[in-house]
């Protein structure tokens, strides 16, 4: 016999009445049948008559069929009492105000004055025979505050099965009771069901693992997820009730990963593994005869935590025995195999977890065929058979915007050739067509859709900006209402923008910004019925150019994208913040305070978090110092003027500088930002020197050429058409008498001036003048080549050399010349040669009238 809900257990108590007392009626015992249960009391005491049920407080059921106790049997000390009633036993139902009637025998009347709530004391249920006290069409529960589950159906329909009932209960989480009375004394505990784990998702790159499943619920503040016993703060409900996102995950190490979710309470009934696994990127190769250490080359191939956490390795099917390993490097010794192989699988095993190498498959060559494929995420997985390898397979990609077939040459294939999945080129639009060919073998073509993709190409100005983007994977053809929309941010109004057009096997629109400044402005991009999520960045600030006011009291940068809030502009220069200099602002001009600190740097504005591209060169108008020249001497040669300063290099015509030398234009020979070095052709003393910056006068001097040093004496250069010599020194001028003495005559020379002059060596404090006895010093800076036509038969002599009222004489030697032998000499030769050669005493005449006119020419 089925168990059944016990509806009544009858406890009396005594009841007073007007003229008898009658014992409240107390039950031993009950036994429960199919269609009636018998109450039995003792012989001495009360008993039960009949139920009288009410729908409420004031008013009995009257559509209810007359009910009784039988009471008549008794046997020994018991009495017998058997409920019979014309209604269904499940349509017994009566609110906690229903009445009992009672009678002992001693007393004929009936008492019916006992109410059911006073006597009853408890109810069980089986599940199978149920009664209710209270509505029958809702259930109380203690879930969520004054909440009542709804019995499906009306219990008032006589077809109502109260024996089988449904309770709609809301969507939530959690434990709680239920009773079947208005006041709750007998609750039953029940519980939603506990979350389930079906299956994990690492998504590395960005840090994120995805758990999916059922019963997550959709209030994260109830959801509790650890890994391995540890709390994951940052977690979402990314699909209500199936989809948990955790974030920021971050674990170094391979290997298993216990995975639990408690909700509200209520955890997994068993912990998921979540498989951390090694990424191999390369493996050594060793002799199959010898064996050897096999390096391979990865992420995850060591664990940081327990050193002793070793994988096991197994190459084909041949274990690899472990040495060592870091996290990016892992070695093992393969015993020899004399079998060999190739395209041989690597499986590194971190406690349960395996890792397989990438592996290409090519002893199978059956006809490849596809059943199936699927877009996600970017990448493409096709499923079929006899798929091939990366050598002997590739993948053609023929979509509605496409000139002919795209090739794909890089994918991955499973080990059984059963799957492959590659990264979906970029597509114009959703739906392309796709086959396989594996050694000239071409499989069936299936088609596959891919979901709206959308790439920002461009930065758009601040104001009246454009924003092109590309558009992926868009429904084809184009119609008329292919108009998509953006919608920047919290607006609650949306930008039309161009009906896209083809271009370059993708489409493009343009798209009106709103303005604004700032990087990662987040939009949403709307076209038919899709949707898609991005983020643009305004263009950076740019200067293009910088004016100084008159004064340089004030800068002003003219350029783009600066934006109208000084708020959220902020000035460097070298570094420092001058945000506080900031003096007006528009979107194209942007003016500061000139501060005397400031000197040449790099200017960067950063407008709402937007930093410059390239930063901006600042350079300040010249400032002339002086004219350096030492003692205010100069070089007779090049008439060389040093001017110092800074920032002396500028192609701002305002602030040319310029320098004038006798009111004659200079030219340039160095310049720097500090020192400008000219040349003045004048080769008069004194100079004098102005400088200008733009068309104001700077400092000016009056400079006078150096005396003249000489620095090198070579040897005369003596040849059949005449002597010639190269004298060094610096600050020589072409004004100069120049002679060559010899014991016999005296030669006139004529000497040209050629400057030669280093910028670096604008004075000569540390060039070692030549004394009389020198005759070969190197270092010099200008020279004077001095020649006459004359040639002499003698190996040394006086040169003299006079500069305006400054002379030098010096020993030279003169090369000895050579007279070619011939077979008739020339007599008028040897007589010219003699004609020309001085007497002894003639040579001293001539020495003493050449010093005493340098005498004179000092005493002048």
């Amino acid at each position: 016999m089925e168990q059944k809900l016990i509806f009544l257990i009858l406890h009396l108590f005594s009841i007073l009445m007007s003229a008898y007392s009658i014992e409240g009626p107390m039950a031993y015992s009950a036994s429960i049948y199919e269609n009636s249960f018998i109450i039995h009391f003792q012989n001495n005491r009360s008993y039960l008559t009949r139920l009288i049920l009410y729908q409420n407080e004031t008013t009995p059921r009257s559509e209810m069929a007359p009910n009784y106790f039988n009471c008549s049997f008794t046997n020994n000390f018991w009495r017998h009492c058997t409920f019979y009633s014309d209604e269904p036993f499940s349509r017994l139902w009566g609110s906690l105000h229903s009445k009992v009637c009672a009678r002992d025998d001693s007393n004929p009347v009936e008492d019916c004055s006992y109410n059911l709530s006073e006597i009853d004391k408890y109810s069980v249920i089986t599940g199978n025979y149920l009664r209710f006290r209270g509505d029958p069409n809702l259930l109380r529960t203690t879930y969520g505050h004054g909440t009542y589950f709804v019995v499906k159906g009306n219990f008032s329909d006589p077809s109502f099965n109260c024996n089988n009932i449904t309770v709609i209960v809301p969507p939530g989480s959690g434990n709680f009771e239920f009773t079947f009375d208005e006041v709750g004394d007998f609750n039953f505990p029940f519980s939603y069901e506990s979350p389930k784990i079906s299956s994990t998702v690492l998504d590395g790159l960005n840090q994120i693992l995805t758990i999916n499943g059922e019963n997550f619920f959709t209030d994260k503040d109830l959801i509790q997820v650890s890994f391995d016993g540890i709390i994951q703060p940052n977690i979402i409900i990314s699909v209500n009730h199936t989809q948990i996102q955790v974030n920021n995950f971050s674990r170094p190490d391979p290997g298993p990963m216990s995975v639990k979710i408690k909700v509200n309470e209520i955890s997994t009934e068993m912990n998921y593994i979540h498989c951390l696994t090694a990424i191999i990127t390369s493996i050594s190769s060793v002799s199959n005869h010898l064996g050897g250490v096999v390096t391979i080359q990865g992420e995850k191939l060591s664990s940081t935590l327990n050193s002793s956490f070793t994988p096991s390795i197994i190459i084909g099917n041949k274990r690899c025995t472990f040495i060592k390993s870091t996290t990016n490097e892992l070695k093992c010794q393969l015993d020899p195999n004399e079998n060999g192989g190739r395209d041989l699988p690597v499986n590194i095993i971190f406690g349960g977890c395996n890792s397989t190498s990438p592996k290409n498959v090519s002893f199978t060559y059956n006809i490849p065929t596809l059943s199936s494929g699927s877009y996600s995420n970017g990448f493409v997985t096709l499923n079929g058979t006899n798929l091939g390898n990366n050598y002997e397979s590739f993948i053609q990609i023929y979509g509605n915007e496409t000139n002919g077939y795209i090739n794909i040459d890089q994918f991955n294939v499973s080990s059984d050739e059963k799957s492959v999945t590659f990264k979906l080129p970029l597509l114009g639009c959703s739906l392309f067509n796709i086959h396989l060919t594996r050694s000239n073998i071409t499989s069936n073509t299936i088609s596959i859709s891919a979901s709206l993709f959308i790439n920002v190409i461009n930065k758009p100005n601040v104001s009246n900006g454009t924003l092109n983007i590309e558009i992926y994977y868009m429904d084809c053809p184009i119609g008329s209402s292919s108009e998509p929309s953006i919608t920047v941010g919290n607006s609650s109004s949306n930008t039309k923008c161009s009906i896209p057009s083809l271009t370059f096997g993708y489409f493009e629109t343009k798209c009106s910004t709103p303005y604004g400044t700032g990087i990662n402005r987040q939009f949403i991009f709307k076209l038919n019925s899709e949707t898609v999520r991005n983020e643009f960045s305004y263009a950076p600030p740019k200067v293009e150019s910088s004016k100084f006011s008159k004064g340089q009291f004030n800068i002003t940068f003219h350029g783009n994208n600066f934006g109208n809030s000084i708020s959220l502009i902020q000035v460097y220069f070298n570094g420092n913040n001058v945000s506080s200099e900031i003096l007006s602002l528009k979107d194209n001009q942007l003016t500061i305070k000139t501060l005397n600190s400031y000197d040449n740097g790099l200017i960067n504005i950063i407008v709402d978090g937007n930093n410059m591209e390239s930063l901006f060169n600042l350079t300040f108008p010249p400032v002339i110092n002086g004219i350096i020249n030492k003692d205010n001497k100069t070089i007779a040669c090049g008439g060389i003027i040093t001017v110092s300063g800074k920032n002396l290099l500028t192609n701002d015509d305002d602030f040319k500088v310029k320098v004038l030398a006798n009111n004659k234009n200079t030219t340039i020979i160095i310049q720097d930002e500090n020192i400008l070095i000219v040349t003045s052709e004048s080769n008069e003393s004194p100079l004098f020197v102005s400088t200008f910056i733009g068309d104001n006068l700077g400092p000016n001097a009056i400079l006078t050429y150096l005396e003249p040093k000489i620095t090198v004496i070579p040897t005369i250069k003596n040849k059949k058409d005449g002597i010639s010599i190269r004298i060094g020194g610096v600050s020589l001028s072409d004004t100069i008498y120049a002679s060559l003495v010899l014991s016999s005559e005296n030669i006139s020379l004529s000497c040209n001036l050629q400057c030669s002059l280093s910028p670096n060596e604008t004075f000569y404090d540390n060039i070692p003048i030549l004394s009389s006895n020198e005759t070969d010093i190197t270092n010099s800076t200008d020279c004077l080549l001095c020649h006459s036509n004359s040639f002499v038969n003698e190996t040394s002599g006086v040169l003299y050399l006079q500069f305006g009222s400054i002379s030098y004489h010096y020993d030279v030697k003169i090369e000895e010349f050579l007279i070619p032998i011939s077979p008739s000499p020339s007599n008028g030769y040897e007589g010219s040669n003699k004609s020309s050669k001085l007497s002894g005493g003639q040579f001293q005449v001539l020495q003493l009238v050449v010093l005493m006119l340098l005498v004179l020419s000092l005493v002048v």
